[in-house]
């Protein structure tokens, strides 16, 4: 799999805080609740509302296969499975730009439907092999 272009600018969304979570985690918020899963390097899952989805949410407004999430050297790829209804990535000004390709980004917040992801950057150096 090539990655498509890299966004390694991103802060999650509008929001600069500190993650009070763990380097290389996702997070989904659906209906005011936060769901953290641990990923590890090289796991890709599809997510969406269908009974096939690896990761399921339960809002409509998602496409039963929505977005191919993958975590991958130093940060993600991400992919659109249903290009009718699109995964949208928010840039640090809160603006969303459309996931039409692969996209390789360190860490990010996107919008499936009504649902948002926030994608976490791994600890540095998380993804090299160690040294004997």
């Amino acid at each position: 799999m090539e990655a498509g272009p890299s966004v390694d600018h991103l802060t999650l969304g509008k929001s600069h805080r500190p993650s009070p979570f763990a380097p290389g985690t996702l997070v989904v918020v659906q209906a005011g609740q936060s769901t953290p899963f641990t990923v590890q390097p090289g796991q890709r899952f599809v997510i969406g509302r269908g009974p096939d989805a690896d990761l399921l949410v339960t809002d409509d407004s998602v496409s039963p296969r929505h977005a191919l999430i993958e975590r991958s050297g130093p940060g993600w790829l991400v992919s659109t499975l249903d290009p009718a209804n699109p995964t949208w990535l928010l840039d640090a000004t809160g603006r969303a730009q459309e996931v039409d390709t692969e996209l390789g980004l360190r860490q990010g917040e996107l919008l499936l439907g009504a649902c948002q992801v926030l994608l976490y950057p791994p600890a540095p150096g998380a993804e090299r092999p160690a040294t004997p």
